[in-house]
């Protein structure tokens, strides 16, 4: 009898576990939202106004140039730099990125949501629609009176200090509009910064001449190692035409997953949506420590001079750190990749992803 148990005991555990629920082993929590920095809590202001939805001139109720305002309030400032936030393909709605852009505009920003394509087809126009939206909507902030908008900030020149985000197709998009920029007769001003979160569609929409983008940019690209929905090769495209800025200006980061804790922290392409889609949890670590952190970080450094530790520190642990896991583990830091080559052969598909 004696030798039975030791077979008929391991069985009894989970058993025991199932009647007793106070007996499981929980799994570590990921990190709260941080107090102070940019990723953090400590909002410069309480709320968000947000107007829309707009469309370009000649273009009412064209989907394909619709774009929403959000700007900041309690208390509203006189002027703010401008952000636009280009989404992925097919995420029709601001909802999918909602609390990304409020952070960003609790943070001191006004951030303009585009709309670029209204169907699965003319990928080769995105970008066309995409600049003509952007411009109509700087147009409204700066010189419409009629509405009460906080005015765009502007620099000693009298441009507009603006900045451009992007998720997915919208990373691409990103750098293709920083470019056309370059071109006084396309009638937009050079971006401060670029943060592109998961690029693709490098195959389906044109690159232009991404050598064009200003060097003082400030250039952050975000890959992540379980992103099956878009190609690493775009991310290291932008980066091989790019050369024009200084390393110290620019930074190509590597999410880690890391599913020692539940929620799963997983770098996949549909972590930077804030309302869940197709992922492990709406708003978490991920967002509060990458989307949150680096675009902010990047924002501050270009406008402001501060944060640009978070940004661009080159893998300096500012940069890098994930947070800890409730248990006091450190969640898998994001790496800094020195030779974008070691991407290159994460895939070969160009064809882009739904990104909402």
């Amino acid at each position: 009898m004696r030798h039975k148990l030791r077979y008929i005991m391991p069985m009894l555990v989970p058993l025991l576990v199932f009647l007793n629920p106070t007996l499981s082993f929980s799994q570590p929590s990921p990190p709260s939202q941080p107090e102070s920095g940019p990723g953090g809590y400590d909002y410069l202001h309480a709320t968000v106004t947000g107007y829309g939805p707009y469309w370009a001139e000649d273009h009412f109720q064209e989907n394909s140039y619709e774009y929403f305002i959000f700007e900041p309030a309690d208390p509203t400032p006189a002027a703010a730099p401008v952000v636009l936030f280009i989404h992925g393909w097919l995420a029709y709605r601001p909802e999918a990125y909602l609390e990304w852009i409020e952070h960003i505009v609790k943070k001191g920003y006004t951030v303009v949501w585009i709309r670029y394509d209204s169907s699965v087809v003319g990928f080769r126009i995105f970008a066309d629609h995409a600049m003509e939206t952007w411009k109509d909507a700087l147009n409204r902030l700066d010189k419409n009176w009629l509405e009460p908008h906080v005015r765009p900030e502007k620099n000693e020149l009298g441009e507009i200090k603006t900045a451009i985000i992007g998720h997915s197709m919208g990373g691409f998009l990103s750098t293709i509009l920083a470019a056309r920029a370059a071109d006084i007769r396309n009638g937009m001003p050079r971006p401060y910064a670029i943060v592109a979160v998961e690029p693709g569609g490098l195959g389906w929409i044109p690159k232009e001449n991404l050598d064009q983008i200003d060097p003082a940019t400030k250039l952050v690209i975000v890959v992540g190692d379980q992103d099956t929905v878009v190609c690493k090769w775009t991310a290291v495209v932008i980066w091989k035409h790019t050369r024009q800025i200084p390393d110290e200006n620019r930074v190509l980061l590597l999410v880690q997953s890391d599913d020692r804790g539940s929620p799963a922290q997983i770098s996949n392409h549909y972590f930077p949506n804030t309302n869940g889609f197709r992922d492990t949890a709406a708003v978490d670590a991920r967002d509060f420590y990458i989307t949150y952190k680096l675009s902010v970080g990047a924002l501050n450094c270009s406008f402001h001079g501060t944060d640009c530790e978070y940004a661009l520190g080159n893998g300096s642990s500012e940069q890098v750190f994930m947070g800890e896991w409730s248990d006091g583990r450190q969640v898998r830091p994001m790496i800094r990749v020195e030779d974008p080559r070691r991407l290159e052969t994460t895939c070969t598909d160009p064809r882009p992803g739904p990104g909402r």
